[in-house]
Order: structure tokens, then C-alpha cells, then sequence
């Protein structure tokens, strides 16, 4: 589950339901897919309760001039209502009626407007009447509204809305809010990459702190390619700007999110990455090993940890010893999985003679599941690595 796209997503509902973010903290549990869910679910039964006027309405507004449609929206129905009744009329009409509205209604008009319904509408839109739009909305500082049609625009004009947001802060906290994730690669590849550069230097900015979150976001929420080239971005800006991105993670608490970003990264930036000071504390290590165990990413840390120098494994052993032997029993399984051997026994040679005890008593248990060359070849490194068995008591 990412913390980050929970968070967007309650912020989301509680917009919808007219509610301070705080009063639905009791969601934080829950996937964000989840909540993006129940605020559809209330959104469908709230238009099913009005489907039999809107049906009316629709079939009055078929017939009328769209001059004429345009003034009982703006007289009569109000923006909220307008916005319902646009997802019963055929998307020309709908085009045709909004030539007439202004551009502050149509803005609010846009606030509740179903995204599902709204995409063929956008499409026949003048660009110059989307931009009007896009620029009320972010004069009202409504990302919300802004994430949530930004990825069905088409590209001409979605460059255009780009171009015409100077700040970079603004276009990370709509990235943040965008309702099509799966397109933030494709939005991402339309902004120049000078723009991107200067969004990743954001994180060093403490006077723009609020915004440390949404540049973790599209981290956490691009694809493979991207995360790599963002990756690299980051690494090329020096160890300043990677040092403050690690300090925004632990102070909010985003190893859940971050470490799976960390391990798509280039093989040379996992090795800056990791071996960094501020990675290598042990209060860092700690929450690292915490996410670890709780999104079961035994596999993504021992990817880490194979590129971690002698210092930060001996402070990873360090944390390691505290863990309980649920932990390292699931760290020898997925060492087992990806054959991964030399990275976990180099770590548990450094514990103390009782947990390397635990752990040979672990990894014992795997012994007469494997076939004889494994077996013999694990029992090999166990020596090699001087990780020897607990005493036979006495007899």
C-alpha cells in the first residue's frame, strides 16, 4: 500500500464530501484504491438518486437551443447540478452548450463533473477555452480538480497547459493528484526535462517543505524506465539534493513507498544511494528495516544491501540484531529465492555469536528441502562465513 496515494486519495474524498482531511484520518489504513472506490461508490448513488429528473432535464436539453441551455444552467440549475446533467447529454451537445458559459462557471461546472464522462468533451473543446479554464483553476489553487482531468487532455493541448504553469511546485502537487496514474509517464516525457530538474531541486527548498511529498509521489508512481531516468536526474544534481530527498522520506516516514523506487534505480546510483551517510544512520536503518517487514521488500534490501559498503553493513547488522527472528527467517527466504547467499551471511557474520545462532538455526530448517549441490553449497558458505551452529547441550 503507498502512504502517498492514500493521502492524495483521502484528500480527494474529503473534497467531495465538503470534509477537512483530518476528520477521515481513519482511512490511512486502508489502500488507496480503496478509497478512490467507496468516493465513486457515494458519487454513483448520489446520481442515482437524481437519475429520473436528470433524465428529464437531458431530454428537455436536447431540444433547446445550447444558447438557451446555457442560460438555465447559469440562471437556474447552478454549477453542481450542470455538471451532473453533462454526463447525460451526448458530449457534442455538451461542447456546444459550454461555448456559452463563461469561463468562472465553467470552472466550478468542472469541480463535480464525472472524469469518466468528461474525456470525449474535452477532446472537442476549444484549446483556448481549456487553457481559460486550467488558468482559473490554478488561480483558485484547485489542484484537485486540475489532477483530476489533466491526463485525458490531448497532448497539443496538454503541452500548452504545461507551458502556461510556470512553477514547477504547481505541477508536482497536480501530478499528485492526477486520477490516471498510469499516465504520468506520458505527461512526465511532454514537460521538459530542465522543468524536471528543477522540480527534483525543490526538495532541497525548506521554505517549499509542503512540497517534498508530491515529488516522492512521482517518484513512487512512475514506471520502471522513468524512475530510472528521474533517478539519475536526482543523482546528477550531487549528494546535497539525494541527502535532502532521504531526510524528507524519514521524516515523513516513506520507506514503504521509496524503497521499491530505490531499487529500479541504475546500478551506479543504488550504490550512491545507499551508501550515503544520511542513509546509513541508525534511526534511518531502523524505519528502513520497519517497512521492510511490513511490505515484506526482503528482497529489494538484500538488493541494497549487495551494494552497501562495509560501514553500512555493520550498521545494518546493528539494526538487524534487534529484530525479532520472523524477520530474519523471511530475509533467509528471500535470499534463498534470488540466491543471494553472500550479501545475507556477510550481514549475519557480523552479529553477535547468539543471533548468528539463530540465524544458522533458521537456515538449517531450508537445508533438507534443497537438492544435495544447493545444500552442500549453503553449508559451504555457512563455514566460510564462520557461522557455526548453537552447542549441543550436555548430556
Amino acid at each position: 500500500m503507498s502512504r502517498l496515494a492514500n493521502r492524495a486519495e483521502v484528500i480527494k474524498l474529503a473534497r467531495f464530501l465538503s470534509v477537512k482531511a483530518g476528520s477521515l484520518s481513519y482511512l490511512h489504513d486502508l489502500p488507496s484504491d480503496a478509497v478512490a472506490t467507496l468516493r465513486s461508490a457515494i458519487s454513483d448513488v448520489l446520481h442515482d438518486e437524481l437519475r429520473e429528473p436528470l433524465g428529464l432535464l437531458a431530454a428537455v436539453a436536447r431540444w433547446l437551443p445550447a444558447w438557451v441551455s446555457a442560460l438555465c444552467a447559469r440562471s437556474w440549475f447552478g454549477a453542481p447540478m450542470t455538471a451532473r446533467l453533462a454526463s447525460e447529454l451526448p458530449a457534442w451537445r455538451v461542447a456546444n452548450i459550454a461555448k456559452y458559459l463563461d469561463t468562472e462557471f465553467l470552472a466550478d461546472v468542472a469541480i463535480d463533473l464525472d472524469p469518466r464522462s468528461a474525456r470525449e468533451v474535452l477532446h472537442l473543446l476549444a484549446a483556448k477555452k481549456v487553457m481559460a479554464i486550467s488558468h482559473v483553476l490554478l488561480l483558485r489553487r484547485d489542484f484537485v480538480t486540475l489532477g483530476r482531468f489533466v491526463a485525458l487532455l490531448p497532448d497539443d493541448v496538454l503541452q500548452q497547459v504545461a507551458v502556461s504553469i510556470e512553477d514547477e511546485g504547481d505541477l508536482l502537487q497536480i501530478l499528485f493528484f492526477i486520477e490516471a496514474r498510469y499516465r504520468i509517464d506520458h505527461i512526465v516525457r511532454l514537460i521538459p526535462t530542465e522543468r524536471m530538474r528543477r522540480a527534483v531541486l525543490l526538495v532541497c527548498d525548506e521554505s517549499r517543505r509542503d512540497l517534498w511529498p508530491s515529488l516522492l509521489a512521482l517518484l513512487t508512481h512512475a514506471g520502471y524506465g522513468l524512475k530510472c531516468e528521474l533517478g539519475d536526474l536526482a543523482a546528477e544534481q550531487g549528494e546535497r539534493v539525494l541527502t535532502a530527498i532521504i531526510e524528507t522520506v524519514q521524516a515523513e516516514d516513506l520507506w514503504e513507498d521509496v524503497l521499491p523506487v530505490v531499487v529500479c534505480l541504475s546500478p551506479e546510483v543504488q550504490k550512491q544511494v545507499v551508501n550515503l551517510a544520511a542513509l546509513q544512520r541508525p534511526e534511518v536503518l531502523q524505519l528502513i528495516i520497519k517497512a521492510t517487514s511490513y511490505r515484506q521488500l526482503w528482497s529489494a534490501i538484500l538488493c541494497l544491501a549487495e551494494v552497501m559498503n562495509s560501514a553500512g553493513r555493520d550498521n545494518l547488522a546493528e539494526v538487524m540484531e534487534q529484530a525479532d527472528d520472523e524477520f530474519l527467517a523471511q530475509a533467509a527466504y528471500a535470499a534463498l529465492l534470488r540466491s543471494q547467499w553472500h550479501t545475507l551471511l556477510d550481514i549475519v557474520r557480523r552479529l553477535t555469536p547468539a543471533r548468528q545462532q539463530d540465524c544458522h538455526e533458521i537456515l538449517a530448517h531450508y537445508l533438507p528441502s534443497l537438492d544435495s549441490e544447493t545444500a552442500t553449497y549453503l553449508q559451504g558458505l555457512l563455514n566460510e562465513y564462520g557461522i557455526k551452529p548453537r552447542p549441543s547441550a550436555p548430556a
